[in-house]
């Protein structure tokens, strides 16, 4: 299998759930293209919602080519799976363009459904537009909560992630550490010569 990022920015959205207050709320959205090495070459889009402040807060959804076409006649939607990835890339940048705004016209909503007794909860991410007359979703993708294997296995990716970072800046800290060392005694010697020939 082969990925390619399209998408990883942190984009405000407005967090609902029925019996509670709206919360805005900065959310890392990851936007992959997985291509899976099989005798077809199938591609799926994964679209993942994490946040730094809650490591367990994990939403996704996998959507195939298959499951895209019956997206595209629920919603009526006009682009292909092929163009669709970019299309929703734009979509979320509109979104971004006015995150400091409180009147921004393109904003994200994630809004979290009761599970049916003994099913699996879910929620929606809604595309919405603001007008002056109506809020029009433009596309609402449903989204599952991470399992725990699926939440492990993210949290063992943010770790993996953290610890290169480590060593990546203790090996540029060791490299920064031994440069100063050398124009330490470089500038020592200097000095000292500077005063031996006074």
């Amino acid at each position: 299998m082969s990925t390619e990022n399209l998408f990883l920015k942190t984009v405000p959205v407005l967090l609902k759930t029925g019996d509670r207050e709206d919360v805005k709320n900065a959310i890392i959205v990851s936007v992959e293209l997985n291509t899976l090495i099989t005798p077809l070459h199938k591609k799926e889009l994964v679209v993942r919602l994490t946040n730094d402040s809650d490591l367990l807060f994990l939403y996704t959804l996998v959507l195939g080519e298959e499951d895209f076409q019956n997206l595209k006649a629920q919603q009526g939607l006009l682009v292909d799976f092929s163009t669709f990835p970019q299309n929703f890339i734009t979509m979320l940048n509109m979104c971004l363009e006015d995150k400091h705004n409180e009147t921004s016209k393109f904003v994200l909503h994630l809004v979290h459904s009761t599970s049916p007794p003994g099913g699996r909860s879910f929620s929606y991410l809604n595309v919405v537009e603001k007008n002056p007359f109506k809020h029009l979703t433009h596309l609402s993708l449903k989204l599952l909560p991470g399992s725990d294997a699926e939440t492990s296995k993210y949290l063992a990716s943010c770790l993996t992630k953290v610890k290169n970072e480590r060593q990546e800046l203790a090996a540029r800290l060791d490299v920064l550490d031994t440069d100063l060392s050398a124009r330490l005694k470089q500038t020592q010697e200097v000095s000292f010569k500077r005063r031996v020939d006074f």
